[in-house]
């Protein structure tokens, strides 16, 4: 306790110094919080907008669809009521739906653009995706519908608007030209910046006999689940009991499996952060480091005097030491406080994406529209204050080695 007061009483009489140290460990901690903050909500929205709107929890198909880039429609299969059972009885199971993806050029009077087909039992999609909440104009297809419901982007590209007419062009199962014609039924402005442009929604029933298949065959079945961490868990063992008894030519994948680009960015996002933090924590050793030299210098007389009344060179260490955790622990809880605060508005407030990305997220990769929100994360709180206390405590050992091994009778009469 005496060497505590001793330490405590050091700590502020330097306060400028001490202020301007604990400073920069604060931003450390402060930046550190608010970017894992973000980092977190924004990959939370990205899983979630890929899980809503384009792979639901889970998906089964034939192996080669998840191998192969060419035409989808060379792996259609017809589900058996097996299969379908096997599905329901996984735990959280919520819902299934058919999909039959397939390529085409969207015409809309002199206007071409590429896109990705969804045929979709209606009744059953809007159990799985959530397609009918993000409608702006129009209505979601009901079934034997043939018109289709399109994203806001791809409406602007080609300038069409509800009640237009389309043209869709495509290779059916033959590999002949063939075309599916109707109206527009809908339009949505779902936050996943892709299913905006490239993906159109039309009724299966219908497109199947454009396509010339039965109207049961699909190339995808996609499964919701009431959690998607437990997802990844249960494809594998619907995998494992597909394969083992009932239909050896199907592959089970989560949400996770695709989704490697985004995987790879929390990875490195987290590594950016932890990256970015070392750096500045560095720059706050360098500080702690300075800090105590002088302090040391300062105060060569009192130290000498501590060993000349019986302080051994580990008590006066411990005195510098604890010292330099001051440092921490004021920097620690000034940026842990700064960054609760920081973390609330992201919470509540949110970041408009727009801001720091502009229009290009659909470039970068990000499924992500509008305004990102932060994730509570309280283990980032202690992580970090932990952090920045241990590196205030490690970069003080060296030069509190150096002042406490300093002669007694040098340091009395030193001048």
């Amino acid at each position: 306790m005496y060497l505590s007061k001793i330490a405590l009483r050091n700590l502020f009489r330097r306060s400028g110094r001490t202020l301007i140290i604990a400073g920069v460990l604060a931003f450390a901690i402060f930046f550190a919080i608010i970017l894992e903050t973000f980092m977190a909500g924004m990959m939370e929205m990205s899983f979630s907008n890929i899980i809503d709107f384009d792979s639901a929890h889970l998906q089964i198909a034939r192996p080669e669809l998840f191998a192969d880039n060419e035409d989808p429609l060379d792996h259609l299969f017809t589900p058996t009521e097996e299969v379908l059972t096997e599905i329901e009885k996984l735990p959280g199971f919520v819902a299934t739906t058919p999909v039959l993806d397939f390529s085409a050029n969207m015409l809309a009077g002199r206007e071409e653009y590429p896109v990705r087909v969804r045929a979709a039992a209606p009744a059953s999609f809007k159990e799985v995706f959530r397609y009918q909440d993000y409608l702006i104009e129009g209505d979601f297809l009901q079934a034997g519908d043939s018109g289709l419901v399109i994203g806001m982007n791809l409406a602007e590209i080609l300038d069409l608007q509800v009640g237009d007419f389309y043209t869709l062009l495509f290779r059916e199962e033959g590999g002949s030209l063939n075309t599916i014609q109707g109206e527009i039924l809908g339009i949505a402005a779902t936050p996943e910046p892709g299913m905006n442009l490239g993906t159109v929604i039309i009724d299966q029933s219908f497109a199947a006999s454009a396509l010339g298949v039965s109207s049961s065959e699909i190339n995808q079945l996609k499964v919701k689940m009431t959690d998607r961490h437990s997802a990844v868990a249960r494809s594998e063992s619907l995998e494992k009991q597909l394969t083992g008894s009932l239909a050896k030519d199907f592959q089970v994948n989560s949400w996770r499996d695709v989704s490697d680009m985004l995987v790879a960015m929390e990875v490195w996002g987290q590594l950016e952060t932890y990256f970015i933090v070392a750096l500045i924590l560095l720059v706050g050793a360098i500080g702690i480091i300075n800090v105590v030299v002088l302090s040391s210098l300062e105060r060569v007389e009192e130290i000498g005097m501590m060993k000349a009344m019986g302080l051994s060179e580990k008590q006066i260490v411990k005195i510098f030491s604890i010292e330099a955790s001051g440092l921490g622990v004021i920097g620690g809880l000034i940026g842990a406080g700064l960054g609760a605060v920081g973390t609330y508005l992201l919470v509540n407030i949110g970041f408009d994406l727009q801001l720091l990305y502009g229009d290009i997220t659909l470039e970068l990769g990000i499924p992500i529209l509008g305004t990102i929100y932060g994730v509570w994360k309280p283990q980032s709180f202690i992580i970090f204050f932990t952090l920045a206390v241990t590196v205030a405590l490690i970069s003080s050992l060296i030069p509190s080695y150096w002042a406490a091994r300093k002669d007694p009778v040098d340091a009395i009469y030193h001048r």
